[in-house]
C-alpha cells in the first residue's frame, strides 16, 4: 500500500475482497487511525466497487472483486499507522470482509 500523507484527499483507496462482490447491496470502506477516531465510509459517501482489473503494488486486484474510496478533506487527519478493510453486503444473511491491511499517513 502507497504511503498518504497527512490531510491529503483526491487519491483512491483500494480493498480487496477477493470475490465476485458486484451484486452488494452496501459497500463501506473501513479507514482506522492508531490513534483516533475510526472513519466508515460507505456507498452514499462514494465507496464503489471497482470494475476493471488494477495493480496495487505488487497485486493485481480483479474487477468486481475490490472496493474504491476516493479520500475526502480531512479523512487523513491524524500522521502515523493505520489500516484499512473493505466490507460488502451481499444479502441479509452474507457478507464479505477483508483482511485489515497496514497503511501510513506521513506528516
Amino acid at each position: 500500500m502507497a504511503d498518504f500523507n497527512k490531510g491529503e484527499y483526491g487519491d483512491i483507496i483500494y480493498a480487496n475482497l477477493g470475490e465476485d462482490i458486484s451484486s452488494a447491496s452496501e459497500l463501506t470502506m473501513v479507514l482506522e487511525p492508531k490513534i483516533g477516531n475510526t472513519l466508515e465510509k460507505s456507498t452514499s459517501d462514494g465507496v464503489s466497487v471497482g470494475t476493471s482489473n488494477i495493480d496495487v503494488n505488487d497485486e493485481t486486484y480483479l474487477a468486481n472483486e475490490y472496493i474504491k474510496y476516493t479520500i475526502a478533506e480531512d479523512d487523513l487527519s491524524y500522521a502515523g499507522l493505520w489500516r484499512k478493510r473493505g466490507k460488502a453486503k451481499l444479502s441479509s444473511t452474507n457478507s464479505v470482509v477483508s483482511d485489515y491491511v497496514q497503511f501510513t499517513v506521513l506528516e
